[in-house]
């Protein structure tokens, strides 16, 4: 069960790094809108990493399955942030395409 911690620990890590630190854009909607988007993005993670994490615990080692779960799931987390926020009508863009 402590397996868990590692995405859960991350996933928080990992937003605030995308989110508020690379060049992107959070357009549209409100802050609750914008907080379900994250919330959705959480669970989407969260379900991305188990998934893995079930799939490879028969062809690796338990700390193996939990690394390569938490690595893929964290490179993924652009996209699944960008489709848990657009389920909620909120965009997130690059800011490097910012209109002139």
């Amino acid at each position: 069960m402590a397996e868990w911690l590692v995405p859960i620990a991350l996933f928080w890590a990992l937003g605030a790094l995308y989110l508020g630190g690379f060049p992107v854009r959070v357009e549209g909607g409100g802050g609750l809108k914008q907080m379900l988007g994250l919330l959705l993005t959480f669970a989407l993670y969260l379900v991305v990493w188990w998934a893995l994490r079930m799939g490879l615990q028969s062809a690796l080692p338990a700390i193996a399955s939990v690394i390569v779960a938490t690595l893929v799931a964290s490179v993924l987390f652009p996209v699944l942030s960008r489709v848990a926020f657009r389920v909620f009508g909120v965009r997130i863009t690059s800011a490097t395409h910012a209109h002139g």
